[in-house]
């Protein structure tokens, strides 16, 4: 696989935009997978991608082009080695029922979804009935689409490879060895710890597209800070619990970090939570909302689930249940544009 290996992207958004970028620079047989605009001006013009502190239009002025390779269907690409799903979870049922049949044995897909249901999603079918090696990853960088075949990226973060079960070693070196070319791959020590670590920083999405665009203008950082922080504080109690473990993921803060927001003084921790305030751009969640006018969102794969743990454990978890409530009750809404943080706290606070 190594030599001239035969890569997918599956999935023309942010994420799947940047990686196909990266990894054309350095592999010949890169092919990312984009319908519509996308697919037209990738096509025409190249992909676009720059970066950039935040989303900004006037930073696209250090913006460079890279061609690559784009098909509209899988069947464009002839025994592919890597077929990297880079969609969200509730694309998975529709993609994998259209990738059955479509690839060799022993073709490697690589789920790159946040949360732990693509674990459900993508292993009964496609390893047990295609004969695929399943392997996932986590990236640990901030991404968003400005136009069809645009994109701006904060930082080239890091990926992170595992295998559900801890197996499949000599397909994760092959992997980490392709993709090293392009971004920096690392093999995890335990999968389950990775993907509940970052599941964990992932919790904060559904408060900041909970707030709506101007989440980082608000007149109250101090109550936002106390609801992300207490957030994140019942979150790693709840992991915890579950007997998950911490797993450091470069470019990600620790646990030690987020407790420390949630126990000191703001006098302390308010500096560092305004710095990096000023450097969140808008999640993947808040993209799908605000963006998209999508219905669906990976509020019940990340926020959902990790309810049904404190559930299981018979922990209380306030912060996080009222956040989640009032997620379920305002995204649905014609014309949402987001609620005051002093709303939602005083929701929790009534909640408690």
């Amino acid at each position: 696989m190594t030599k001239d290996a035969k890569i997918i992207i599956y999935g023309g958004g942010a994420i799947g935009c940047t990686l196909a970028a990266w990894l054309s620079e350095k592999h010949e047989h890169v092919y990312l997978l984009c319908r519509g605009e996308s697919a037209k001006r990738i096509r025409e013009k190249g992909l676009e991608i720059y970066s950039s502190p935040h989303p900004d239009p006037l930073e696209r002025k250090g913006s460079k082009i890279v061609p690559v390779k784009v098909i509209e269907s899988i069947d464009e690409v002839e025994n592919p080695d890597v077929i990297a799903l880079a969609v969200k979870n509730y694309s998975l049922p529709a993609i994998v029922k259209n990738l059955e049949g479509k690839f060799k044995k022993n073709t490697v897909v690589l789920g790159l979804q946040n949360g732990v249901a693509n674990q459900r999603s993508l292993t009964p079918t496609l390893s047990e009935g295609e004969g695929a090696k399943v392997l996932f990853g986590v990236l640990a960088y901030n991404a968003w689409l400005d136009a069809p075949g645009v994109v701006g990226y904060q930082h080239k973060g890091v990926l992170v490879i595992g295998s559900a079960n801890s197996t499949q070693q000599q397909e994760l070196k092959n992997v980490a060895a392709v993709f090293n070319k392009g971004i920096e791959t690392f093999i995890a020590k335990d999968w389950q710890n990775v993907a509940h670590t970052k599941l964990l920083i992932n919790l904060g999405n559904s408060i900041t597209t909970l707030l709506g665009k101007n989440f980082q203008s608000t007149t109250r950082p101090d109550l936002l800070q106390k609801i992300i922080s207490n957030m994140m504080m019942e979150g790693m109690n709840i992991l915890k619990a579950e007997g998950i473990k911490e797993e450091r993921i470069k470019g990600l803060p620790s646990w030690t970090l987020l407790k420390a927001s949630a126990v000191l003084p703001q006098l302390i921790t308010a500096p560092l939570f305004r710095k990096n305030l000023k450097k969140m751009g808008m999640s993947s969640m808040a993209q799908d909302i605000f963006s998209r006018n999508a219905t669906d969102t990976e509020l019940d794969d990340i926020n959902g689930y990790l309810l049904s743990l404190a559930d299981k454990h018979n922990m209380s978890a306030p912060y996080n249940r009222v956040v989640y409530r009032l997620c379920n009750e305002q995204f649905g809404n014609a014309g949402f544009e987001g609620m005051s943080v002093e709303d939602v706290y005083n929701a929790v606070q009534s909640g408690i």
